[in-house]
């Protein structure tokens, strides 16, 4: 529904109609939502097609340094080109190239490990999505790993596409330091077998390290920040596709807004104002929430 909401939904290659949750042994919890799977190369192809039908020009370098003057940033290039701007957005994700924080940067990580496979059978409905599945009985013969879990348990993400065809992810939601590959995938081998799910052949495999919380970056700054760059992971979930889509609009109104207001807005006042469109005290709040005990 939120891909609907930004007439998105042709970038979806699958959808479910629900999602389930599995608690324990006896207890599971229907999520009545539809879920989607994002067809990332479909995605990323609409969004140039956006910006070439709009008259966006590309420029492909590496930005050594951005110099900030009154009213305007000279983009520095290693090609020795110089791009002058009125306002810089840095979507460089977790590398934070341009955009400064000021308190140490010590977030908690997401640690998964999933393969798109073939498999002989599997136990899942076809039909709903398996969010989170926390059961742990797969363990009770493996005492050394029952106890790792136990102090930072892991949970299995599956897609199935259909009766023979499965991607299937087990998951660390959470953890500082981050637990190591090589212990998901030995929790995951031994879920599959305890289910009965005989790979045939993997498709493709995912290796997945996803910072999480950890505090927002200056907030307002000459640089903004779009994506991770801005501490828009959602720090319980490691989600940020629609959220990140569901900003750019309010970030490109805002920027729209202060560059039309008869220099009013320039400088340090222009990205002033996108940040406070970005993250408004209400989403400061809730983040902080999100991030409590992490």
């Amino acid at each position: 529904d939120e891909f609907e909401a930004m007439d998105l939904l042709d970038c979806l290659d699958t959808t479910w109609s629900g999602a389930v949750v599995f608690t324990n042994e006896q207890s599971t919890k229907d999520l009545s939502r539809p879920y989607g799977r994002v067809n990332r190369k479909q995605l990323k192809s609409k969004m140039l097609q956006k910006c070439i039908s709009n008259g966006v020009k590309f420029h492909e370098a590496k930005v050594i340094k951005v110099i900030h003057e009154e009213f305007k940033s000279l983009i520095i290039c290693n090609d020795g080109v110089t791009i002058q701007a009125a306002i810089v957005l840095d979507a460089t994700g977790f590398s934070r190239c341009l955009v400064q924080y000021e308190k140490p940067y010590n977030p908690g990580y997401q640690v998964a490990y999933g393969i798109l496979a073939e498999v002989e059978e599997h136990p899942f409905d076809v039909n709903k999505m398996v969010f989170m599945d926390w059961r742990d009985s797969h363990l009770n013969n493996n005492m050394i790993l029952k106890d790792r879990n136990s102090k930072i348990p892991t949970f299995l993400y599956a897609m199935p596409f259909s009766s023979n065809r499965i991607f299937l992810e087990e998951t660390s939601l959470v953890a500082r330091p981050g637990l190591q590959m090589s212990d998901i995938q030995e929790r995951m081998e031994a879920r599959l077998k305890h289910l009965g799910i005989k790979v045939k052949s993997i498709e493709e495999d995912e290796h997945c390290v996803i910072p999480m919380g950890g505090p927002l970056p200056v907030l307002p700054q000459r640089v903004v920040g779009i994506g991770g760059t801005a501490g828009m992971v959602h720090p319980s979930t490691g989600y940020m596709v629609a959220r990140t889509l569901a900003a750019a609009p309010i970030v490109a109104s805002a920027i729209v807004r202060c560059l039309g207001s008869d220099g009013r807005f320039r400088g340090d006042a222009i990205s002033s104002e996108v940040w406070k469109d970005l993250w408004p005290i209400e989403r400061r709040r809730q983040r902080e929430f999100f991030c409590f005990g992490m």
